[in-house]
């Protein structure tokens, strides 16, 4: 857009990642040479395994904190066993493996298999993350910190937290979520938990692989990647182009390119430096289905002239520095670039008197000039004009983060801590098209936000009784200071009625919000297989700042919204085959903000500070290879989770609303696979997803509106399943992969605006070579 850079946008600071890192004084033991190549944490020496435990004290303190820099770099959870075991609370860890042999289509695919998480799905691709933890809204996945290696990739981390870019699942290493006290080192959402990207690393020597498939309703995908270390030196580059018209004609054209550098600049040192370049075209829409169009063919999609189109570039660099024998200086710059604009038609669903571009009936018959077009909600009326949302955002931050061993006496312990400056700023222009496919037009609204945030946080772990008990006290203190500035809106007309007006001077609404954030959490190793936990800590999601300011300019004063999160829970693993969780869990709102944006829900009332709820449930998980237990020669990995949450409404809300269901919060949801892995080559795996019905409103409406706005949505049982063979003198992998193997027809949601169907029966293969 037009506005001048500012100081600290993106673009100036990455200038600063040309700029010579400073140089550390080398530690005592620079012989052990640390490689950034290596970005994933070796398994602890102290803990080989639960069936041979290790209780040798000879790892140092520095060997400890060098392992821990390479997971601390990226990761939320780590790779490692004992990694998992050291989180304070709930946590789940989606593997390289367990995604291969699952090969979803979206990330939503992915996390719908873990215990507590909720997806909202919107057009089969997952190109719109809606993802809720726990009962909580999954809206664009709004309560939940969305990371990639360890990094914000919501549209605007604090004022607008959406998730309209999703990462590709197929470039993912892995994926981590942290439910519980674990999420106080990260921020600004610590209310529902982290859900953080992994990419791979790059590799010690040189590999290369090419990846093609395609399938039904012209679904086609390739994907590449080449990377090798030569004298502590090492790359990825890695591309992805994908096509997807889909049953609803979503037209999806995308490709990915990233770039990942590593090296060590000296004995004491390490950079990693990641580049993205996404790129995105669909005919996405916000507008569903009525009901009657729906029972008459869910495949319908007459938002023929609606497009999306979304361009990311983002970059990030690692600087790891290792002080004397125990302590790590990290420091990550981070930026990116999103354009995102979306052209959609504008409609009604009543006739309001204007000369129509078509009127598609229940039936989905255009009945464009009929003189009876029925208007009980069955029928669509699209204007022959169009609204263009386009928005720019701009993201910044720069982290440093000190992880610090050490003791007194008998005790040991580890401190991290850090601070982050962050920067953000939107540019949002609404563009009244002339025509249902314009893309140009005049101007209605054209506003600029603007945020600036600094948040310093520390949290000690301290190791009691031989580092059975691990207590980790900690908090993390938030300080936002943001303005949204009015250039252009509709103005009242002395004529009547209203007309886009440059505005001068522009209103502002600036503001300034500050939080501490306390939280414990606690482990204590009962007997080796056996570990509990528990974990309290505050939850804090600022307001957004789009919504601080009506239409009409008028100043609304928002809080955050906050909670109490309270955890208990245990997990096992008995030896290298068997593992299991239990949790129980308690959200504690004191408030809510309720937005009214289009994809804030159907039947959204308007911003408010809300009032209180509560999310009470629990989640068992188990995990076994069954293979392996009986001594056979094959593995039969099995999963089942199940979740139970009850989400209602408290005091502050109105009193028709106490005591009901919060939206898209099912009770139950289930999650199964069972899988066969042959040293042949084998590999067979079926996946089970169930999830119990849900309420789309406030008040539990049950009956469907006939607009498809309002409605229960029922239970749903969607069955998987893929089977590979991998040749290995070739290092070939051929792959065949169905998706609703049974063919369901429901409802994946009913907003933003209407019946979204669930993607129906799709079935795709391809061929795998690395080298």
């Amino acid at each position: 857009m037009r506005r001048i850079p500012h100081l600290l946008s993106p673009s100036f600071l990455l200038l600063a990642f040309a700029l010579p890192t400073p140089a550390f004084a080398q530690p005592a033991d620079a012989d052990a040479e640390v490689s950034a190549g290596d970005a994933q944490p070796e398994a602890s020496q102290d803990r080989k395994n639960a069936e041979e435990p290790d209780t040798s004290t000879e790892t140092t303190s520095t060997e400890v904190t060098r392992q821990r820099a390479r997971a601390a770099a990226i990761n939320v959870v780590g790779e490692a066993p004992d990694d998992l075991e050291a989180v304070p609370g709930s946590a789940e860890v989606i593997t390289r493996e367990e995604l291969e042999r699952q090969r979803p289509l979206n990330a939503n695919e992915a996390l719908q298999m873990v215990p507590g998480v909720a997806v909202q799905d919107e057009e089969g691709m997952g190109l719109r993350q809606n993802i809720g933890i726990r009962g909580l809204n999954p809206n664009r996945s709004r309560k939940v910190l969305m990371l990639q290696d360890g990094v914000p990739i919501s549209l605007a981390p604090y004022g607008e937290p959406e998730m309209y870019y999703a990462p590709p699942i197929e470039n993912m290493e892995r994926i981590e979520v942290v439910k519980g006290s674990g999420s106080i080192l990260f921020g600004p959402q610590t209310i529902g938990g982290v859900i953080n990207y992994i990419t791979p690393p790059t590799p010690d020597a040189f590999s290369m692989t090419a990846d093609l498939s395609g399938g039904t309703y012209g679904f086609g995908s390739g994907r590449f990647s080449v990377g090798d270390t030569h004298e502590g030196f090492g790359y990825l580059v890695s591309g992805m182009h994908q096509r997807f018209t889909g049953p609803r004609n979503l037209n999806l054209v995308r490709s990915d390119f990233n770039l990942k550098l590593s090296g060590n600049p000296a004995d004491n040192q390490a950079l990693t430096f990641s580049l993205g370049i996404y790129d995105e075209t669909s005919a996405s829409t916000y507008l569903g289905l009525t009901t009657p169009q729906y029972e008459t063919n869910p495949d319908f999609n007459f938002a023929e002239n609606d497009e999306f189109t979304l361009r990311r570039y983002a970059a990030a660099l690692t600087h790891a520095a290792f002080l004397g024998d125990s302590a790590i200086l990290e420091t990550r710059f981070y930026a990116h670039n999103i354009a995102r604009n979306w052209r959609r038609q504008d409609f009604d669903r009543t006739d309001r008197g204007f000369d129509y571009e078509r009127i598609i009936d229940g039936q989905g018959r255009d009945i464009t000039g009929s003189a009876n077009a029925p208007e009980d909600g069955s029928t669509i009326f699209f204007r022959d004009s169009s609204g263009n949302r386009n928005r720019e955002f701009n993201v910044a931050g720069v982290e440093p983060r000190l992880t610090l061993a050490w003791s007194a006496g008998a005790l040991t312990s580890e401190l991290q801590t850090g601070v982050r400056f962050h920067y953000e700023q939107t540019d949002e222009e609404r563009i009244n098209g002339e025509h249902a496919a314009s893309s140009s037009g005049v101007i209605s609204t054209d506003q600029e936000r603007l945020g600036y945030a600094l948040a310093a946080y520390a949290l000690n772990r301290f190791m009691l009784l031989d580092e059975r008990l691990i207590v980790s006290p900690g908090a993390r203190l938030e300080s936002l200071w943001t303005n949204q500035i009015f250039y252009r809106r509709p103005v009242e007309q002395e004529g009547g009625g209203t007309a886009p007006t440059d505005l001068n001077p522009a209103p502002e609404n600036p503001n300034h919000i500050m939080a501490l954030l306390p939280g414990v959490g606690l482990s204590f190793e009962v007997a080796r297989p056996l570990i509990l936990f528990a974990g309290a800590h505050r939850g804090w999601a600022p307001p957004r700042t789009k919504d601080a300011v009506t239409t009409d300019g008028d100043s609304i004063t928002l809080e955050a919204e906050s909670s109490w999160n309270y955890e208990l829970g245990a997990r096992l693993r008995a030896n290298t085959w068997l593992s299991a969780e239990l949790a129980a869990f308690l959200l504690d709102f004191q408030n809510q903000v309720v937005a009214p944006n289009e994809a804030g829900g159907a039947v959204a009332e308007g911003v408010v500070n809300g009032g209180e709820s509560t999310h009470v449930g629990a989640e068992a998980s188990v995990s076994l290879d069954a293979g392996r237990a009986l001594g056979l020669s094959f593995g039969i990995p099995v999963m089942a989770n199940y979740t139970y949450v009850h989400s209602e409404f408290g005091e502050g809300w109105s009193g028709a609303l106490l005591g009901q269901t919060l939206p898209y919060a099912p009770e139950h949801q289930v999650a199964a696979r069972v899988g066969l892995v042959h040293p042949s080559g084998l590999t067979v795996q079926a996946d089970a997803n169930y999830v119990g019905a849900q309420y789309t409103d406030k008040v539990e409406s049950e009956e469907p509106s006939t607009d498809g706005l309002r409605g229960v949505i029922d239970p749903r049982f969607i069955l998987g399943a893929q089977v590979s063979y991998t040749f290995e003198p070739l290092n070939l992998t051929v792959y065949a992969v169905a998706k609703n193997l049974l063919d369901q027809t429901y409802i994946a949601s009913r907003s933003p605006r209407g019946i979204q169907p669930g993607l129906p029966r799709h079935i795709f293969g391809g061929l795998r070579w690395t080298h």
